[in-house]
């Protein structure tokens, strides 16, 4: 039964792993299921017991790929924080070292912002920007009930900010070949932003 279930997760495993280097080569609408089967090596009844469409493929290599710091935004949004715009500092320099670091993450960012999915699959992923952009605002919301927040910003102002300049610098790095360090420049950067966002002290 353990190598049974064993077997049935480098099944899964092999076939992600077919579906994120077609997807990022190919790009979403050209790569049908007929084709991410035979590369992983598996029969397409084998495919379709793991996943049942290409939009399935696309959320479980999502999950796969995301940071556990947007598992802790969530919670501290869920929750509360004593410091929401520390956090979310923190949180936004570990995912640019994290991203530098790993050539999946990159992988899968390139697929899901850059190649063109069906109708479908950009449903889904407004609606996952749309929840990102919720929690985000949530957080910010908190540092605003703080006092914490500079006057010049609302929440969701802040959070679109935030959104844009981690997409924005994430695209520019990989777009340039990686002509310039990430963690380095970007996390400069984002300390004078988030810098911006708070109040001044008094």
């Amino acid at each position: 039964m353990r190598r049974s279930k064993e077997d049935a997760e480098q099944t899964r495993s092999a076939i992600l792993d077919a579906a994120e280097q077609m997807f990022c080569e190919q790009g979403v609408s050209a790569s049908t299921l007929e084709k991410i089967s035979r590369k992983a090596g598996v029969t397409r009844g084998a495919l379709y017991w793991h996943f049942k469409d290409k939009i399935d493929l696309l959320r479980a290599l999502h999950k796969r790929n995301e940071p556990p710091q947007k598992m802790l935004i969530r919670k501290a949004a869920q929750e509360g924080h004593s410091d929401p715009l520390g956090l979310l500092e923190q949180v936004a320099e570990e995912v640019l070292i994290s991203f530098e670091q790993d050539e999946r993450q990159q992988r899968v960012f390139i697929i899901l912002n850059t190649h063109s999915a069906d109708a479908e699959g950009m449903a889904w992923m407004q609606e996952m920007n749309a929840d990102m952009f919720l929690t985000l605002s949530t957080m910010i919301q908190l540092a605003h009930d703080q006092g914490n927040l500079s006057a010049d910003f609302t929440p969701k102002e802040t959070a679109g900010i935030l959104m844009a300049t981690m997409n924005g610098l994430l695209s520019e790095w990989l777009r340039s070949g990686k002509c310039f360090s990430l963690s380095d420049l970007g996390n400069r950067f984002l300390r004078k932003q988030m810098a911006l966002f708070r109040k001044p002290a008094t």
